[in-house]
């Protein structure tokens, strides 16, 4: 809802509460801005979360280090020597966010349309004031803008989700041409570095993403967690019930395929709840031998920002701690109506 709009010389950044987050970041962040932009072939839009800079009254620094569809919509209207149109949403409804922001899909599909599709109902857009690219028409901000060509500016440290303050960045930049907004606006910032605030928008999409990837090879996987202790990025946990011996390898190269950020897979049994980190070591300590369950493959392209990657390869570890299809001991369990009995009582208490 555009109830205030500023254009050219009126443009000031520093009129946003963009805020400081951490000691070793290299000044105020924009945490919270999906970024829009158009492919320079198609016109298919693309939306997702880079971090912002603040470089001046019309000026932010950004990092394209996910090496996605941002990054390669940039590289090609670079080698035309033409800057890449943006509009850079802040505060936006939450299917938003998972519909553009976070969902992955191929390169030729409009995000547009699939926020629309987690809505329920077409996404309600308004064209660009200073750009060829729309924008939501509820979004709380907007700043338009463009990613210059040809400029590289240093951008960073910044506390990333590893935890670490990274210094690795693209150091591309971004001139804002416009900022619109409603007059009550909202601004809306997430805490960044390994807070469970952040880590838990990396994994809620992908682990969606990776189960439906991993489901259509192997039916039997059951359920898929990005762990916080792995930056929720890192490390994955994968439970299936296996139909073949090493068919639960095959599974953790798939999902490494899939994800290249990944550095751990561990792969349990459906009878192992993935989301309770205790139980998936367990699993590793009682059913995983390390000479023969455990394999690496070294030389892989990593997710950059990890700062124990040399020149962005790493090496890939996958566990194994499914049990062997040819019988293993049972697992001790309480009999079923004991623990209904138990359940009962408890229910009871709570009523008293």
């Amino acid at each position: 809802m555009r109830e205030v709009v500023k254009t050219g010389v009126e443009v000031d950044l520093g009129e946003l509460p963009i805020i400081d987050h951490f000691t070793e970041d290299a000044g105020p962040y924009i945490t919270n801005g999906i970024v829009v932009a158009k492919d320079p072939d198609t016109g298919v839009r693309n939306a997702s979360f880079h971090r912002m800079e603040l470089r001046g009254r019309n000026r932010v620094g950004t990092s394209l280090h996910s090496r996605r569809h941002l990054w390669d919509y940039q590289r090609r209207a670079e080698e035309r020597g033409e800057a890449l149109a943006v509009a850079v949403v802040i505060g936006a409804h939450p299917l938003f966010h998972f519909g553009s922001g976070l969902w992955k899909g191929p390169i030729d599909a409009d995000e547009y349309e699939v926020a629309g599709g987690f809505l329920g109902e077409p996404l309600e857009i308004v064209p660009g004031l200073s750009v060829p690219v729309e924008s939501p028409a509820e979004a709380e901000f907007v700043l338009e803008g463009r990613i210059l060509s040809g400029t590289r500016e240093p951008e960073g440290p910044f506390a990333e989700f590893t935890g670490y303050a990274s210094e690795r960045s693209t150091q591309h930049v971004i001139e804002v041409t416009a900022i619109s907004h409603r007059r009550d606006a909202l601004y809306q910032d997430i805490v960044g570095g390994i807070s469970a605030e952040h880590t838990q928008l990396l994994a809620v999409p992908q682990e969606a993403r990776m189960l439906k990837v991993l489901r259509g090879s192997y039916p039997s996987v059951r359920a898929v967690s990005y762990p916080h202790s792995g930056t929720c990025r890192l490390h994955c946990y994968v439970s299936m019930k296996p139909s073949a011996e090493g068919q639960a390898r095959n599974a953790a190269m798939t999902a490494f395929g899939e994800d290249l950020a990944l550095k751990l897979v561990v792969v349990v049994d459906d009878d192992v709840d993935v989301f309770d980190e205790e139980e998936v070591l367990w699993a590793v300590a009682t059913r995983m031998q390390a000479d023969r369950d455990v394999f690496i493959v070294p030389n892989m392209m990593g997710a950059i920002l990890d700062p124990s990657t040399r020149a962005g390869t790493t090496a890939k570890m996958a566990i194994d701690a499914t049990r062997p299809l040819g019988g293993y001991p049972r697992r001790h369990t309480l009999p079923a109506e004991a623990r209904a009995r138990a359940r009962a009582l408890i229910e009871g208490r709570r009523r008293l």
